[in-house]
């Protein structure tokens, strides 16, 4: 679905007496990428949806095209266990559709997108969804990158990542 440029600003300012995250729409139609989400902004977010719950504005472009979201402040800790005994766990972050008549946030094919706010800063890899797209109850999950990024120094110290 194409969002024109206004609606898309104000869906990005759906907030309502908290200051709400700086956007623009930016002219070239290429948001800048600008840093990352910490995690105590992603865990406490400071914008109102349009229910009055805490959330952040946020968009991605994948597969199936550009789309806009509201960010919960929802972390979960999965694990997988493995045959050999062993474990791997991750951090999963919930996303729910803008609203009933937006859509899905995310679909097949979208995994791997990055997911920003209205500042360019990256929040999150989407990895998976649940729920039926079709619905108001579908929810798209991500792991936060600020969770990701230290994982990644963890493993690759001398690594340079550019964001």
């Amino acid at each position: 679905m194409e969002i024109p440029a206004g609606e898309f600003t104000r869906w990005m300012h759906l907030n309502r007496g908290i200051p709400p995250t700086p956007f623009e729409y930016p002219s070239d139609r290429l948001l800048p990428l600008r840093g990352i989400i910490e995690e105590d902004k992603l865990r406490s977010p400071q914008m109102l949806d349009t229910n009055d719950e805490r959330c952040i504005s946020v968009i991605k472009n994948g597969f199936n095209g550009m789309t806009i979201g509201c960010a919960t402040g929802t972390n979960s800790l999965t694990r997988e266990y493995l045959k050999d005994g062993s474990h791997r766990t991750s951090m999963q972050w919930a996303i729910m559709q803008y609203n009933y008549k937006s859509g899905a946030f995310s679909g097949p094919g979208d995994s791997g997108a990055i997911i920003v706010d209205g500042k360019g800063r990256i929040g999150g890899l989407l990895i998976g969804g649940a729920g039926d797209p079709d619905s108001r109850f579908d929810i798209t999950y991500a792991i936060p990158f600020y969770w990701l990024l230290q994982r990644i120094k963890a493993k690759f110290p001398d690594v340079c990542v550019y964001y």
